[in-house]
């Protein structure tokens, strides 16, 4: 269990350190190959932006319509992040889910003249459609899970519970995920001057712009198709209040969406070895029950 916690305190670090070419070499693997052999695509693209990049990992024995996927989803305040801060998030779900392809996404970062809504659900919403149509090439299914951390998290819960088209997304896992900007506690929080402005724009507070704040708000936009949810926050996040987890839960819990709350003694993501095993094992069990 010792390791699996340090796949997932490293997955959850908002800041990643870089490697040499010796260290992580690219590799890159035949896209078209027969589905008893697996199979990793780095880098591939899956729109024009050089941004737009994902890992796709296929695992042996897939079957068209049938092998499962889960998307991944980095962090990093909508303008920063990559999706190399997930790969050991990435190694957990391989070894836990051996038989489910994952895809763990890049999506194009926010800036102050290029915010990140609604570009950056354009871009989840590109990952689904992409993978869709390349379904009998790579030998996989059109259901998915989406795992986030921190911005990733919130898009997950955007994505999954506004843009959900046909019902894809069976279920979301939210570790840290900003969910109601609506939360009066957001306007004396650091994100509301650093990584929400890049998302949403130079608006303080939520009563300068409530329609796009309700609209960026992944509680607000929960019914009852929502997919099932496992939420995981701290409550001494400097970034994400803990209110958040409540008003989250309480929104699931009225239109009767399955979803499992679990709140520690932590901040955003410092979580000692002890609560790190405790979240891997509950999103395993998670996910077993509502997605594998």
């Amino acid at each position: 269990m010792k390791k699996v916690a340090l796949f997932f305190f490293l997955a959850i670090t908002l800041a990643g350190c870089s490697k040499s070419d010796d260290e992580n070499p690219v590799v890159t693997y035949n896209p078209i190959v027969a589905p008893q052999n697996e199979n990793q695509i780095i880098d591939l693209a899956y729109g024009d932006d050089p941004e737009q990049k994902m890992d796709l990992y296929l695992p042996a024995g897939r079957q068209t319509n049938k092998t499962k996927l889960f998307i991944v989803v980095h962090g990093g305040g909508w303008f920063g992040g990559d999706k190399a801060y997930m790969e050991n998030q990435v190694v957990l779900l391989r070894s836990t889910f051996p038989d489910c392809a994952i895809a763990n996404v890049n999506y194009r970062l926010a800036t102050a003249e290029s915010l990140g809504f609604p570009k950056q659900i354009n871009d989840l919403k590109q990952v689904v459609s992409f993978l869709n149509a390349k379904y009998k090439e790579y030998h996989i299914g059109r259901e998915y899970a989406m795992v986030g951390v921190s911005a990733g998290a919130h898009l997950s819960m955007l994505y999954g519970y506004k843009y959900n088209l046909g019902n894809q997304v069976k279920a979301i896992c939210s570790i840290v995920g900003p969910a109601d900007f609506s939360d009066p506690n957001y306007e004396s929080s650091p994100l509301f001057t650093k990584g929400i402005n890049y998302f949403v724009g130079e608006y303080e507070r939520y009563s300068d712009n409530p329609s796009l704040y309700d609209a960026t708000s992944p509680v607000k936009q929960i019914s009852a198709s929502a997919p099932p949810t496992a939420l995981f926050y701290g409550n001494n996040d400097p970034l994400v209040p803990n209110t958040q987890s409540e008003r989250l839960k309480n929104t699931l819990d009225q239109h009767h969406i399955y979803n499992e709350s679990y709140q520690y003694e932590a901040g955003h993501g410092d979580w000692t070895e002890e609560q790190l095993n405790d979240i891997n094992l509950k999103t395993t069990e998670f996910f077993r029950a509502h997605f594998e």
